[in-house]
């Protein structure tokens, strides 16, 4: 492909994206990734996806105006931003266009779902959207730690990006200091099993974990909310188009997750309310932390 028409479909791509309220974008090569630690996984090569690849193409969606303020309130349930922005996995509908822009031009795509086709991190970092910061997670200039990805596979040739972000995180280990339960005792690790994400979403919870969990009763922020690079963003959000349309929702979504009234909902209300966000916590392991954090708020109440 000539380079005049690899510039035109990359703008084209580009102009798409910002049009249906995709809030960061880049493109690079689809070549391996080196030194991708699980071997025998197909995330670690594109072309084990899509035997032509040319392209990633990355794509970021900005969900740090996604929050709650009552999960300052003890009696009320605390998530992430991730969780509510209902992209725990990966970025998958809002890509349809640019998939069907790159199809009508005759190419293929595939849009990496369910758990991904790319080490979407790895990606990201590769096409110039941001650098992993010492918590192991990307972090933009723009829009610190807070951008949801999604990623397409694709055998078009793009413009792509050639000069990765340098770390900024330089001496900063505010996230490592703000763990509570030593998860990040080595920079830009994260140990999974030391991890409260993790452990709230499985069984036999530690004591450790109930000792310091709080109100929160799935996933866990402590880290990027220790991040000074999100710190403009949990002060005074951005306004986009996600963060304008969560907005109309805090109502409801405080409403719901008040913690008296979470004790008594039903495994069929859990899945009737939740289950679109994608997160495969089972019923039993939700209503486990709920009833933690209520006998909490009660002892805070108390004292």
């Amino acid at each position: 492909m000539d380079k005049m028409k690899k510039d035109l479909l990359s703008e084209k791509i580009r102009n798409l994206a910002c049009s249906i309220g995709i809030d960061a974008i880049g493109f690079t090569n689809a070549s391996e990734f080196s030194g991708y630690p699980l071997k025998d996984s197909k995330r670690r090569d594109p072309k084990l996806s899509l035997p032509d690849a040319k392209a990633i193409i990355v794509a970021g969606i900005y969900i740090g105006g996604i929050t709650l303020p009552k999960w300052a309130d003890p009696w009320y349930g605390r998530t992430s931003r991730l969780f509510l922005s209902e992209f725990f996995l990966d970025v998958v509908k809002p890509l349809k266009p640019i998939v069907d822009l790159i199809k009508n031009e005759g190419y293929q795509a595939i849009v990496c779902e369910e758990g991904s086709n790319l080490p979407l991190k790895l990606a990201a970092i590769r096409a110039g959207l941001g650098w992993q910061g010492k918590h192991s997670l990307l972090i933009s200039k723009k829009y610190g730690t807070f951008l949801a990805l999604g990623g397409i596979i694709t055998n078009i040739d793009l413009e792509y990006n050639t000069q990765e972000e340098p770390d900024k995180c330089k001496k900063c280990d505010k996230c490592q200091s703000a763990c509570p339960l030593n998860a990040l005792s080595q920079p830009y690790l994260l140990n999974r099993e030391q991890c409260m994400s993790h452990a709230l979403s499985n069984e036999g919870l530690p004591k450790k974990v109930k000792d310091v969990m709080e109100n929160r009763i799935i996933d866990c922020e402590i880290c990027q909310q220790a991040c000074p690079w999100n710190k403009k963003h949990i002060k005074n959000p951005l306004t986009t188009n996600m963060t304008i349309s969560f907005q109309k929702m805090v109502k409801d979504w405080e409403k719901f997750f008040y913690l008296p009234d979470l004790a008594n909902l039903s495994e069929k209300e859990y899945k009737e309310k939740l289950d679109h966000l994608k997160i495969d916590i089972p019923f039993i392991l939700f209503h486990r932390n709920v009833l933690i954090a209520l006998e909490k708020a009660k002892k805070i109440k108390d004292t």
